[in-house]
Parts: structure tokens; sequence; C-alpha cells
């Protein structure tokens, strides 16, 4: 049967419920099928409808190093069947495998909305596409110097659009003021915005994206904050002021402070080093935050928190490095038990393996520019 005449006989709502129910190795194919089949695969409200039908999926990264060609080979697997808490093991489909040049960081470090960020690179992890983000526009003057900047990557449902925020400092004397830059994937011309911000602030955390906003932690005069940018509007407010007991945290111990999407809400999980604990708050807008859950006896405590799986707040620990197996904890704050998870995903190498996880991946086809 032509193309042609599939397309004439068979209806649009049809063509795309029956792709919808494809797995995505046969979608990659079906792609170079007809131009229409393209466009539904990319289209944002595809891309958004198979995201409510599947599981829970994580999105796994294995790096490993060649220090004699200077690269960083990347692989990427998505796990193929849903996160039970019943399960031992985490069948995972092989996505797609890029090069990096070495001078690029160690990991991956932002995924949204099936993209993931990468240091200076945008990468599909289900294509394998990737693009480089333009220079940034650089403000150095004789009295001041620029300090490392900070990104957060960010996607806009409004407009359908990818977006990275750059927060750059720069020094001069005893004072510092910071530059806002925007830049919009594949908008053109290919270059960076700079857009205003008049509440001064210092950032203290990665970023989070949830429903068109990103959100981090940062400092003001008067103490720690939960700062928030409207990838619409592209404007900045403070989403809540934190407790003093959440400056004492973040400040007197050195374990690792990260946020973490709890279902629809953002969460700060500390995990202390000098006791055996997490202490999981989650942010109201405007309110101070409310702990959700404090609990001890940890295992392995070096493990970073990636993540809650559910409503039940069941947390996900994962290491940074692997050699062999790769492993994930899940701890099930219901029954306050912990289990051990393996990735089905080949990770042999002469070298430290290193990785990271991501949750409530979203396979997406979006072509890259």
């Amino acid at each position: 049967m032509s193309l042609r005449l599939c397309n004439n006989v068979v209806p649009l709502d049809l063509q795309t419920e029956t792709l919808r129910r494809l797995p995505s190795k046969s979608l990659a194919r079906f792609m170079v099928v007809s131009k229409s089949w393209q466009e539904i695969i990319c289209s944002k409200s595809f891309i958004t409808s198979r995201s409510l039908t599947q599981p829970l999926r994580f999105l796994l990264a294995l790096q490993d190093t060649d220090y004699q060609t200077r690269c960083i080979n990347c692989s990427f697997f998505s796990s193929s069947s849903p996160i039970l808490p019943s399960s031992t093991s985490i069948p995972t489909t092989f996505l797609s495998r890029i090069i990096l040049p070495l001078h690029e960081p160690s990991y991956p470090s932002y995924h949204v909305n099936g993209l993931l960020n990468i240091g200076e690179i945008i990468c599909n992890p289900c294509t394998g596409k990737t693009v480089y983000l333009p220079e940034l526009v650089d403000r150095t003057t004789s009295a001041s110097r620029p300090r490392p900047a900070e990104r957060f990557f960010g996607y806009d449902p409004v407009n359908n659009e990818y977006k990275v925020l750059c927060i750059t400092p720069y020094v001069a004397g005893h004072t510092t003021t910071n530059y806002f830059q925007v830049f919009t994937l594949g908008a053109n011309p290919k270059r960076w915005r700079f857009i205003d911000c008049d509440i001064p602030h210092t950032t203290w955390s990665d970023g989070l994206c949830i429903d068109g906003f990103v959100y981090y932690i940062a400092s003001l005069n008067k103490g720690m904050c939960l700062m928030r940018f409207d990838l619409n509007s592209e404007k900045f407010d403070v989403f809540a002021r934190l407790s003093e007991k959440m400056d004492t945290l973040f400040f007197l111990d050195e374990g690792s402070k990260t946020l973490i999407n709890y279902p629809g809400k953002v969460a700060i999980a500390i995990r202390r080093f000098q006791v055996p604990s997490v202490e999981l708050f989650v942010v109201e807008a405007g309110k101070q935050e409310y702990k959700v859950k404090s609990f001890d006896n940890l295992p392995q405590l070096h493990l970073p928190i990636k993540g809650v799986t559910n409503h039940m707040s069941d947390m996900i620990f994962a290491p940074i490095d692997s050699r062999g197996e790769v492993n994930v904890i899940h701890h099930d704050l219901h029954g306050a038990s912990f289990k051990k998870m393996k990735f089905e995903a080949e990770a042999k190498s002469e070298r430290e393996i290193g990785s990271n996880y991501f949750m409530g991946y979203v396979e997406s086809y979006a072509a890259i520019s």
C-alpha cells in the first residue's frame, strides 16, 4: 500500500493512536516513513499523550572517559518497564550514544521534557542528536572579573519552547553584580539575550523545572529563599522564604541539598553527613516549608537522593560512580524498608564508569537546533 493511499484511507486520529501505542524503536524508524508521521511523532500533543500513558521511567546515563582520545563516551538507556517496589532488577532499552570532548562536565545535569543539558550541550538521548549553546556575552571590564556561570534548563509548555537561563556573577572589589541571559533553543539568530532581574540574590543550588517554572535556592539580604523563574514571561519572583532551621541545615552541615519533584511540588531534600538522616521539606507558594518526613538509619549515606517515585514519597538513592553492576536503592517510607535494584544495562569497562539517573523521563523525538 502506498503512503499516499494509506494517508487517504486511514483517518489522522487513528494514525496518531496507532503510533502512540508503538515502542520507541519503532517510532524512530517510522519518522522517516513520511513527513506527516514525522510531524505527528515530534508534536507537543503526541509527546504529552505518550508521557501520560507510559509508566514512570528512569533515564540512565553511563559515561566512560577515554584519556587517550580525550573523549567521553556517553551511553543512554531507558527503563523499559514500570519500576515496582517488589522489583530487584530494572530492564532497560539502549537509546543512543554520544561522544563529548573531555573538557565538558563529567555528568549530565538537567533533564527536562525529553532533553538533557550537559554543560555547553543540549542533547536528545532518544535520538543522540546534540547542539552546542552559543558563547555567552562577556561583560568583563578592567574593574571586574566573571565567576563561573550558573545554568538552569527548562521547558515552557505554553509556547512549546526550551530555554536556558544563565546567571553570571561579575566581581569588582567587594561588589558582585549578576548578569542574566536567556537562550531559546531553535531561535534565530542563535544568541543569548540579556534580561533584567530586580531581586538581588546569589544562587545556592541546582535548578528544577516544573510546569514551565525553574526553581532554585538563593540567598537574599534577609536569609534564604526559593527563587522562581517564569519561562514564559521571563520574570523572577521569590516563591517562598525558608525558615531559620533551613538556614542552619544549609550552612552548617556538609551533606547534600537536592531539589526534587514531589509529585508536582518543589521539595528540598537535605541528606546530612553528621547524623544518619534525611530531612525532606515540601515548599508552598509564599509560605515557609513544612517538613514531610525525617528518617534515619540510612544505609550507604554517600548515595545522593534522586527523587520520589509516587505520592507515597518512596525515595530513590543512586551512586555517582559504578564499576560492573549499576544499582539504585529504593526506600519504602511506608514500610521503612530498603531494597537494592539493579539496572540491566551493559556497563563493562576497565575504567570506572560515571553514572547518572533521571526520574520521570519522557522520550521525545523532537528535533533540536
